[in-house]
């Protein structure tokens, strides 16, 4: 059955638990799982008679995975007519699985005093931990030294031999019946971790640390070379399973393109010696999205699933005679956004316009098809848009509509962010607090009665209202992005490597950071010959962030004269940093030496 109130109410009506599955389209152990366990008749025939059988897709419904993950997919739960847990794992063979229903069938017959105790107890350590959290959540708690900390999280976790982060194992989470000791368990995986190689290159540009920056680049390197990367087809796998970057799991993801491209486009425009080693891989990986992920309209679809024969396969010929693994041709608004991000920077950073074009068309796509005007974005795409009332999805597609103003200047990718940013206020905000993962309204069913507000989203939000703010000059934005991220400041060493978003969006916001402003008149369909290659350096310049606008006259003269910028001189740039702003540039090599100025000048 699909998750549902009318699910619930059946395994009431009926007394009898629920058997939650929760599995992806790309997920290769939920195939196995459902071509073997799931395919046994003796299996088939207690869950049929002994269990209410729900199914449900990870992509599809991120706010029921949020909840009753155990680890990774698939996920396998045991549930009460009332949604609470009385045990989840995640894979099971057959045997393993006769034996589970067996002891949840068991247990709810005779020891239901027992499975009542445990969920009382689990409500109450839940609502402590609210409770707990909500004390923790303190405005103020914001200072420079977060980055400092989150640097050393992340030198800790470095491995210095085969690049990338030592991973923890999650017991759970893995088909594998090799017993390790910690160490060896800690220094097996590896994931790309993109948003901590943000961090570095950031914090290379803010504290002068070359050392990080190096890090950064052989991490991407070792990414390439290790096995990550798929050479032949393009595009990077979700993660690998040895610390040497081979044996990859060879599902591929299109957030995890657009998330890696960033980090990529980022790096790069910080070390040009990376940008010449990494032109290839980005050139593949680009045309692996156009090619697998684009769809005719423009969006970019979810995933493709792990199909260790064909990643095996040697080169492109026999690639060729046999046929591509399945391609999840939904579309979700989150995954669409963060792949739209990465090609509009890895465009802007090796000065391809056409990879920014892609990308700006999957932004166009988002507008045209996924928005719900003022009640925010839709979740997912099937031929239609479906699904509303998830952080992720207003978060990220923000995030990406701000990016294309930035590069593009089109007035409609403001006005959309500007709807999101009231959506999210009016819908999602607890203020002084921060952004829950549901609107007000949505599914109640079981454990969704229960939101959560996870740091990831309300980073990502923060992010963007910090974005929106510095564009637009308005303070509340402002506002919004230090309430956010003040509720989130403390426990940060406990956060691990999870702590790099949110350590580089609290200095951004802690920092005076350039402006460009480009003054021109931005005919239509025409280049222009001075303003154009102003906004290109103003994007491609090697700084720790930057905001970067074009603006016209007399649409944008408001703005102009609150930064107090001449109103008669068009076709030039002005550089502010904080309430400094530079005298007139028109070549762009006079940028960089313009911010140096700018951020020397004293500030009131």
């Amino acid at each position: 059955m699909e998750w549902s109130d009318d699910a619930f109410e059946r395994a009431r009506r009926d007394d009898l638990p629920v058997l939650l599955s929760i599995s992806g389209t790309w997920c290769h152990w939920c195939h196995v799982m459902d071509e073997t366990t799931y395919s046994d008749e003796r299996v088939i025939e207690l869950i049929t008679r002994r269990f209410i059988a729900i199914r449900v897709d990870t992509d599809e419904r991120p706010d029921i995975n949020a909840r009753y993950n155990a680890g990774g997919w698939p996920t396998t739960a045991f549930l009460t007519s009332d949604g609470d847990v009385i045990a989840k794992t995640t894979y099971l063979d057959s045997d393993q699985m006769l034996e589970a229903l067996t002891g949840v069938q068991e247990s709810w017959l005779v020891n239901r005093d027992g499975i009542t105790n445990q969920i009382d107890t689990a409500r109450t350590m839940r609502e402590a931990e609210r409770v707990a959290e909500a004390g923790r959540r303190t405005a103020g708690s914001l200072t420079p030294s977060i980055l400092d900390v989150a640097l050393d999280i992340l030198e800790e976790a470095y491995d210095d031999e085969r690049r990338g982060f030592r991973e923890p194992l999650r017991p759970t989470e893995w088909n594998d019946p090799v017993e390790r000791t910690p160490d060896e368990t800690r220094a097996r995986l590896r994931f790309p971790h993109a948003d901590a190689l943000r961090l570095w290159r950031y914090a290379h540009h803010r504290r002068e640390t070359p050392e990080v920056l190096e890090r950064a680049v052989a991490t991407l390197d070792a990414m390439v070379t290790g096995g990550l990367y798929d050479a032949i087809d393009g595009g990077f796998y979700r993660y690998a399973t040895q610390p040497d970057w081979s044996r990859p799991h060879v599902e591929k993801l299109a957030a995890d393109q657009g998330a890696i491209l960033l980090a990529i486009a980022e790096v790069a425009l910080s070390e040009e010696d990376a940008m010449d080693r990494l032109r290839e891989p980005v050139e593949q990986t680009v045309a692996y999205i156009r090619a697998t992920f684009s769809n005719s309209l423009g969006g970019i679809t979810n995933a493709q699933d792990a199909d260790e024969g064909y990643a095996a396969l040697p080169d492109a010929v026999a690639r060729s005679l046999v046929p591509m693994p399945v391609v999840d041709q939904r579309v979700f608004a989150a995954s669409c956004a963060i792949a739209a991000r990465g090609l509009i920077a890895a465009g802007v950073a090796f000065d391809r316009r056409d990879w920014t074009e892609l990308g700006l068309r999957a932004v166009d796509f988002l507008v045209a098809h996924m928005r719900a005007g003022e009640a925010g974005m839709y979740h997912a795409w099937d031929g239609g848009a479906q699904f509303l009332g998830l952080l992720g999805d207003q978060a990220h597609s923000m995030l990406a509509f701000l990016h294309a103003y930035e590069v593009s200047g089109l007035e409609g990718y403001l006005d959309a962010a500007r709807a999101l940013a009231r959506a999210l206020q009016r819908d999602w905000r607890e203020p002084g607090r921060g952004f829950w993962d549901t609107a007000a309204g949505h599914d109640d069913t079981a454990l969704l009665a229960e939101p959560l507000m996870p740091v990831a989203e309300n980073v990502a939000v923060a992010e963007a209202f910090l974005w929106l703010g510095r564009l637009t000059h308005d303070e509340r934005h402002l506002q919004v992005a230090l309430e956010t991220l003040s509720g989130f400041a403390s426990g940060l060493e406990a956060r691990g490597l999870a702590i790099a978003d949110f350590a580089r969006v609290v200095d951004r916001l802690l920092s005076a950071e350039p402006e460009f402003k480009i003054v021109a008149e931005w005919p239509s369909g025409e280049p222009d010959r001075v303003a154009d290659p102003l906004l290109r350096e103003a994007l491609r310049l090697p700084l720790a962030a930057r905001t970067v606008q074009r603006l016209s006259l007399p649409q944008d003269d408001l703005l102009m004269r609150q930064l107090d910028l001449p109103l008669d001189r068009t076709r030039v740039a002005y550089v502010c940093v904080g309430s400094v702003c530079s005298a007139p540039v028109t070549q762009p090599e006079a940028l960089l030496p313009a911010v140096e100025a700018a951020s020397a000048a004293p500030t009131w």
